[in-house]
């Protein structure tokens, strides 16, 4: 039996203490081979940098570098941290603090057992706010090196669908530590849909 979620967003940031956004180019990503793919728009500004490619899009200001999917797939999954982690490796002396993963999900409202976790007392609330309210909540816990959010916020109008959206952050001390997060990204997504497939028993 197949899974009832979706996948519907990925990324990876990586933060740090200065970065130098002119220094993403889509010449500079090509010549380190961290992109491979033809780039479709490319901007760049003093603050920020932003590169797109057919499946990946990069995002850089001072602080924060975000590595995202355009387009979801199992080859594109299995990339992404190999990337962020290529990336790194161009830039050892960089001041990095911090990695994380995030991934964004749709479950169908029929399948959710979202009302254990996060509607208690269902009749009060129907009489405190409306018989259609909807409701939506937050979890954090620790997972190895991360600090977790899952967060299941409400989609104002939609009748079929519930975003599930998994937040895992970890500070991280240089190069070399930022790396070893990224060795861990299997795993956290792995750890994700555990999860969805627990809440849609």
């Amino acid at each position: 039996m197949g899974n009832v979620f979706a996948l519907s967003g990925a990324n990876i940031v990586i933060l740090a203490r200065n970065y130098n956004p002119s220094i993403i180019s889509k010449e500079w990503l090509y010549k380190r081979n961290i992109l491979r793919e033809t780039v479709t728009n490319f901007v760049h500004t003093p603050p920020l940098s932003v590169v797109e490619a057919e499946r990946i899009s990069f995002v850089l200001d001072e602080n924060r570098l975000q590595i995202s999917l355009k387009t979801i797939s199992p080859e594109g999954i299995e990339v992404l941290p190999k990337i962020a982690t290529e990336f790194v490796s161009c830039l050892p002396e960089t001041p990095f603090v911090a990695a994380g993963f995030n991934y964004s999900y749709y479950l169908p409202k029929e399948s959710r057992r979202l009302e254990t976790l996060f509607s208690p007392n269902d009749a009060k609330l129907k009489e405190l706010f409306a018989e259609d309210y909807e409701i939506g909540g937050m979890v954090c816990f620790h997972f190895k090196e991360f600090i977790v959010t899952m967060s299941a916020p409400p989609l104002k109008g939609e009748t079929t669908k519930v975003a599930i959206n998994f937040n895992f952050h970890s500070e991280s001390r240089g190069a070399n530590e930022v790396k070893e997060r990224l060795k861990l990204h299997p795993q956290t997504i792995e750890r994700a849909e555990g999860i969805l497939r627990g809440l849609s028993k």
